[in-house]
């Protein structure tokens, strides 16, 4: 039986291209390698390109090769098909009490996917040609490895995964001061699928990360390839 983890990576991974971390709460980091566990979808960590000896002969701790990091918008909202999003913007008399609200409608045809980030922050390897080429190398300790090379991260997040029935329900970020220190509340009573939120401005969720190979064209985009094969998949 597959697990609801994999279910839900698989789900929102076939829209967007990254992983979703089934515990945002959970540390990733830019730079991490190991291998993903293809019962559960989940990443597992073997070690960091920044921090594990031996392994590489480039002196990371240049600042130039250090992970850079921007901020998005005001939100990340990422659903899977058969999910349609109603409403996303606060009227501007209901923003003293909304900080955020997504109004969701799943169609129940089959499992479906969707999640919220409040204020997401986009972190991610440099485009260095050192960082290029070592990847283009392929060192033994990175043979057959996923690497993180992008992680999203924010204060607030919601995640949902659907059952096979119809659903309608929304979603609300209360405007808190500090923002975020209340988490998402759910306008229905009773939703059928599987419910994650978590808030807190002192903590870095990290609901979302983006996983590569080292190949030769590593840093082109998908359309760039050509008929290379693209094995970002876990199957």
């Amino acid at each position: 039986m597959k697990y609801e983890s994999r279910k839900f990576i698989d789900l929102i991974q076939g829209i967007t291209y990254k992983w979703t971390n089934w515990d945002p709460e959970r540390t990733i980091e830019v730079g991490d390698y190991g291998m993903v566990n293809k019962s559960t979808g989940e990443f597992e960590r073997e070690g960091n390109i920044y921090t594990s000896k031996g392994i590489i002969d480039i002196d990371m701790t240049d600042p130039a090769l250090h992970p850079e990091e921007k901020e998005g918008d005001n939100k990340l909202i990422v659903k899977s098909w058969d999910v349609t999003i109603k409403e996303t913007d606060v009227a501007p008399e209901a923003a003293v009490n909304a900080a955020l609200k997504v109004n969701f409608e799943f169609e129940g045809r089959k499992r479906a996917a969707a999640m919220v980030m409040y204020k997401p922050r986009y972190i991610s390897l440099p485009k260095d040609e050192r960082i290029i080429e070592l990847f283009k190398s392929r060192p033994d300790d990175l043979k057959g490895k996923y690497i993180v090379t992008e992680v999203i991260c924010c204060p607030a997040y919601m995640m949902y995964m659907s059952t096979n029935r119809a659903e309608k329900f929304s979603v609300t970020l209360p405007a808190t001061e500090p923002p975020a220190s209340t988490g998402f509340t759910c306008s229905s009573e009773t939703t059928y699928g599987l419910y994650r939120e978590g808030s807190n401005m002192t903590a870095k969720y990290m609901p979302l990360y983006r996983l590569k190979k080292p190949r030769d064209k590593f840093w082109l985009d998908l359309s760039q390839r050509g008929d290379e094969k693209i094995d970002d998949s876990i199957e």
